[in-house]
C-alpha cells in the first residue's frame, strides 16, 4: 500500500467552527419533521425509514489476515452473528420501483469491548452502515444544513425552490446520481461512504460490500409497491446470499479527504471478511417488528472504528436523539439484541434439487394472473393449493373453462420438481401437469403439456406458477399463466382468451381456496 503524504495529515478531522450550532439546528429540524409526520401514528425512522426486511446473517473474518490488519472484530479469525437490515433512504415510505438510495445496516452480535456511545458503553454490539451510493451528495454538514431545511421544511415549495437555484446545481446532479432503481437488494453493492478509523489514529477506510456473482437470486415482481421485501423474501426461501466485505484505505489525505464524501477514494480494496444470509423466513409480523425497532448507529462502535469526519460526528448526536424521541414515542425500551447459542436454530437448509426455476420464458408467451390475500400462514396455503385432493374442490367451472374432475399422480408424490400428474376436467379434456421448480410455502412452477382438446393445435405448451407472501398478517397468493404459441391463429386466440377468460377461471379458483381455508365448514 502506498502513501503519499500531502498538505493534510492521514486520519486526521478538521472540525469547523460553527458544526456544533449547525448540527444542533438540523437535529431540531428533522424531530420537528418527525413529529409532524407521526403525530397520531407509530414514529418511524427519519431516514431508511422503509425497511424490506431484517434477517440473520453471520460475518466470517477472512483467515490469516496480515497483522497489520487484526484490529477490532478483525484481530481475530473467527466469526460474528449478525442482524442486516435493508432499507430505502428515503424519509417517507415510497413505492420500490422509485429510484431511492439503498442501505444495508449490520449488527455484529457477541463483540466484547467498550463502546464508543455513552448509554451503550458495555453492550456488546458492532454497527457497520453502508448504501448503495459510492459518494455523498453534501460536501459538508454545512452544505447539507441548507439541504435538510428545505427537505424538512412544512412548505412544499421549498424543495423545488431549493433545487431550481441555479447555484444548487451541482448538489442536485449528486443527488440524481445517487438514487438508482433496484430489483432486489441482494444484488447490489454498497458503500460506507463516510470514512472510519482503523486502528492508529493515522489510519482511516472506507468500508465496501460487493454481492457475490454466485448469488441466486428472485425477482418475482417489479411492480408492487413492496416488490423489495417480497423478492428478498423469494430469495432466501432457499438460498443463501454472500457479500465479500472490504476495506479501502485513505493514502493520500489531500486526495481522498476525510471531511468531504462526494470525493470517491482511489485506493485498493482488501476483503477482510465475509457477510453470509442465511436461507430464512423473516417477513413474518414478529421479526419485521423487531427490525423497526433496532437501532443503528456508527457510532455504536469500538474505538479503534471510531467514526470520522463531519458528517459521522453529526450522525452521533442525531441518530441517538431521534432514536430516543422515537423509542419514547412508540413507549418501546431501547436496548441492544444480544447473542445466543441458538441464534440460527431458525434458519433453512437449503435443498439443491429445489432449484429457482429458469425455464418459464419471458418472451414469446401470452400471460395472464390473478392473485387473492387469505388470513392463513403461507405453509396452510401452500399445503392446500398443491394439494392433489383439494385441486377438485377449489378448481371449479367458471365461463367456458370446466372445473377439475379428477387428478391422476404418476408416481407416489406431487411435491418435487420432475413430479407429474395427469389432470381431466369435467368436459373429459386432459394435460398434463409436471413440477419444474418447486421452494415449498415460497413458490413453485410447473409446465403445461399434452393437451387433448382443440389446444393442442394452438399451443405446444403452458406454463403455471404460484407465489406465496407474506402481506402484514396475511398470506398473498399470486397464481401466473402462461402459453407459448405455435402460430398466428394459435396468437390470435391465446391474446383474447387469455386475458377475457381465463383469467376469471383463475381469479374464480383462488377465490375458492380463500373462502375454503377461511371457511372450512
Amino acid at each position: 500500500m502506498s502513501i503519499t503524504q500531502g498538505k493534510k495529515q492521514l486520519g486526521r478531522e478538521y472540525v469547523i467552527a460553527d458544526e456544533d450550532s449547525i448540527t444542533a439546528a438540523m437535529i431540531r429540524e428533522m424531530e420537528d419533521q418527525v413529529k409532524r409526520m407521526y403525530d397520531d401514528k407509530k414514529m418511524l425512522r427519519q431516514v431508511h425509514t422503509k425497511m424490506h426486511g431484517c434477517v440473520k446473517a453471520e460475518f466470517i473474518v477472512e483467515p490469516n489476515l496480515p497483522k497489520d490488519l487484526h484490529v477490532g472484530v478483525f484481530s481475530e479469525n473467527r466469526s460474528y452473528h449478525a442482524w442486516v437490515r435493508f432499507s430505502n433512504g428515503n424519509t417517507k415510505p415510497q413505492a420500490d420501483k422509485k429510484k431511492d438510495i439503498r442501505g444495508i445496516a449490520i449488527k455484529l452480535l457477541g463483540v466484547p469491548g467498550e463502546k464508543l456511545i455513552n448509554d451503550e458503553f458495555n453492550e456488546p454490539t458492532q454497527d457497520f452502515l453502508l448504501m448503495s451510493s459510492e459518494t455523498f451528495f453534501s460536501k459538508n454538514t454545512k452544505q447539507f444544513s441548507k439541504t435538510l431545511k428545505s427537505l424538512t421544511s412544512k412548505n412544499p415549495l421549498a424543495k423545488p425552490l431549493y433545487f431550481l437555484n441555479p447555484f444548487h446545481l451541482g448538489m442536485f446532479l449528486r443527488v440524481k446520481k445517487s438514487l438508482i432503481p433496484c430489483s432486489n437488494p441482494l444484488e447490489i453493492p454498497y458503500w460506507s461512504t463516510q470514512p472510519y478509523q482503523f486502528g492508529s489514529p493515522d489510519r482511516a477506510v472506507k468500508y465496501f460490500l460487493k454481492p457475490s456473482t454466485e448469488n441466486k437470486t428472485v425477482v418475482s415482481n417489479t411492480k408492487d409497491y413492496d416488490f423489495l421485501r417480497v423478492n428478498l423474501a423469494q430469495t432466501l426461501n432457499n438460498n443463501e446470499a454472500l457479500f465479500d466485505f472490504y476495506i479501502q484505505f485513505q493514502t493520500n489525505a489531500d486526495t481522498m479527504p476525510i471531511e468531504d464524501p462526494t470525493v470517491a477514494w482511489t485506493s485498493q480494496f482488501i476483503k477482510v471478511a465475509t457477510l453470509k444470509i442465511f436461507p430464512q423466513s423473516f417477513d413474518h409480523q414478529d421479526q419485521m417488528e423487531f427490525g423497526e425497532n433496532l437501532s443503528f448507529n456508527p457510532w455504536h462502535s469500538l474505538p479503534v472504528h471510531r467514526p470520522l469526519g463531519s458528517f459521522n460526528r453529526t450522525r452521533k448526536k442525531a441518530y441517538e436523539a431521534l432514536s430516543k424521541l422515537r423509542h419514547h414515542k412508540n413507549k418501546l425500551p431501547m436496548t441492544e439484541p444480544l447473542d445466543s447459542p441458538d441464534f440460527l436454530d431458525s434458519v433453512f437448509k437449503i435443498h439443491p434439487s429445489n432449484t429457482i426455476d429458469q425455464t418459464v420464458p419471458k418472451k414469446g408467451i401470452i400471460l395472464t394472473s390473478a392473485e387473492v390475500k387469505i388470513d392463513c400462514d403461507k405453509k396452510t396455503a401452500y399445503d392446500y393449493i398443491m394439494s392433489v385432493k383439494e385441486l377438485p374442490n377449489w378448481l371449479t367451472k367458471k365461463g367456458p373453462i370446466y372445473g377439475i374432475k379428477k387428478v391422476t399422480v404418476e408416481g407416489q408424490h406431487y411435491d418435487s420438481v420432475g413430479d407429474k400428474r395427469l389432470i381431466e376436467r369435467g368436459d373429459d379434456a386432459t394435460l398434463v401437469e409436471e413440477l419444474i421448480s418447486c421452494n415449498p410455502y415460497a413458490n413453485y412452477a410447473y409446465q403445461i403439456t399434452d393437451f387433448s382438446d382443440f389446444f393442442r393445435h394452438l399451443t405446444v405448451k403452458g406454463f403455471g406458477r404460484f407465489w406465496f407472501d407474506t402481506y402484514k398478517d396475511q398470506t398473498r397468493v399470486r397464481w401466473e399463466y402462461s402459453f407459448t404459441y405455435k402460430n398466428i391463429l394459435g396468437r390470435l386466440f391465446l391474446a383474447l382468451f387469455v386475458p377475457l377468460v381465463l383469467k376469471k377461471y383463475l381469479q374464480n379458483g383462488l377465490n375458492n381456496v380463500k373462502t375454503n381455508i377461511e371457511d372450512p365448514d
